[in-house]
């Protein structure tokens, strides 16, 4: 399905519009139009945020590219909203034509690098300004619908940032009208992950998407990184045109074991599932559950790999029973590729 969003993956140069515009949102007060210098507004995009003295703080916007860690999912850069001490309740919006009754949907993939450093807290904040560790999160990438945390103190670090993804079928400007649908919240960290989706119906011929991260804490870093926002048209009709028996069919059957990995697994993980199972088994490996799930096969076993990353013990158990029912569902937990090698040679 075709993108209904311009600039959906941040690709375009800030020089093919050179827009410092952004819209300013203050407690009791309309939203105004301002340009602010820092703030390098995405072409075909508007930065929104929320001010207030002394509680919410006005946001820098630029480019993220290349750098250790990378910032960006895809492609040669993402975007970036951050700052410094300060917390943020900020995003993007972009106002898109469709045909009222039209039902949409909005998707975008995010997350945080949230850092503080308090030189009376080393045990508290144990690596200051170090770009692969968020507080809570540590090192490792970690994905949590909201609501999902405990409460404990010991989760502080990691309800400090919320992602959200919106959807005004009126087409207005303001994120906080209460027309506006959003979808649920998720707290992300250190690796890409995809903010929960929003479908809405059009009730104009002008919707507006809306992204926003807010932040609990003024750490010293507070970075939202943004990439790959889709809208597309929800096929609504009650009769669909059927695709062609034969597209998608396997030439025979067979049964196939796709081995999970989870959000943020680099290399060394694939390879631990190479070393293990290649000679003897040749299992599918990757890290997409749409892939893993798919296709006309008798057989379908996905094994997921630290399953928990993906927001709970029970998401992806959820999601395969949902959308593609009859596939077996296994599970297998390691802190290390070493140790997951060691298990899957067992297995």
């Amino acid at each position: 399905m075709s993108n209904l969003l311009r600039n959906g993956g941040f690709e375009a140069d800030w020089s093919e519009e050179r827009s410092h515009q952004t819209l300013r949102i203050v407690e009791g007060g309309e939203p105004e139009e301002i340009e602010v210098g820092n703030i390098f507004t995405p072409p075909a995009w508007l930065v929104w945020f929320r001010h207030e003295e002394g509680e919410w703080a006005q946001p820098e916007v630029r480019d993220a590219r290349h750098k250790e860690p990378d910032r960006m999912r895809t492609g040669d850069k993402g975007l970036v909203i951050f700052t410094f001490f300060r917390r943020q309740d900020a995003g993007l919006l972009q106002q898109v034509n469709v045909a009222p009754g039209s039902k949409v949907r909005f998707t975008i993939w995010a997350h945080a690098w949230s850092n503080h450093k308090d030189p009376d807290k080393p045990d508290v904040f144990p690596h200051p300004d170090d770009p692969h560790w968020s507080e809570g999160a540590g090192f490792d990438p970690f994905f949590g619908l909201e609501g999902s945390l405990s409460g404990s103190r010991n989760e502080d670090g990691l309800r400090n940032f919320t992602f959200w993804a919106g959807i005004d079928p009126t087409g207005g400007l303001d994120p906080f009208a209460k027309s506006v649908v959003w979808g649920t919240g998720a707290h992300i960290y250190n690796s890409y992950a995809q903010v929960p989706a929003v479908e809405a119906t059009a009730v104009s011929d002008t919707i507006t998407v809306f992204t926003r991260a807010r932040t609990e804490y003024p750490f010293k870093h507070n970075d939202a990184y943004w990439d790959d926002a889709r809208l597309v048209l929800v096929d609504n009709q009650p009769n669909p045109v059927p695709l062609p028996a034969e597209r998608g069919q396997p030439r025979i059957q067979y049964e196939r074991l796709y081995v999970l990995l989870p959000p943020g697994a680099n290399k060394k993980w694939s390879r631990a599932v190479i070393d293990a199972t290649w000679d003897s088994h040749r299992y599918t490996v990757g890290g997409s559950a749409d892939d893993a799930g798919i296709g006309d096969l008798d057989s379908r076993i996905v094994l997921a790999v630290n399953p928990e990353l993906w927001g709970g013990p029970d998401v992806l158990r959820d999601f395969f029973a949902e959308y593609y029912p009859g596939v077996r569902y296994r599970t297998v937990t390691a802190e290390t590729p070493e140790e997951l090698v060691d298990k899957l040679k067992d297995d």
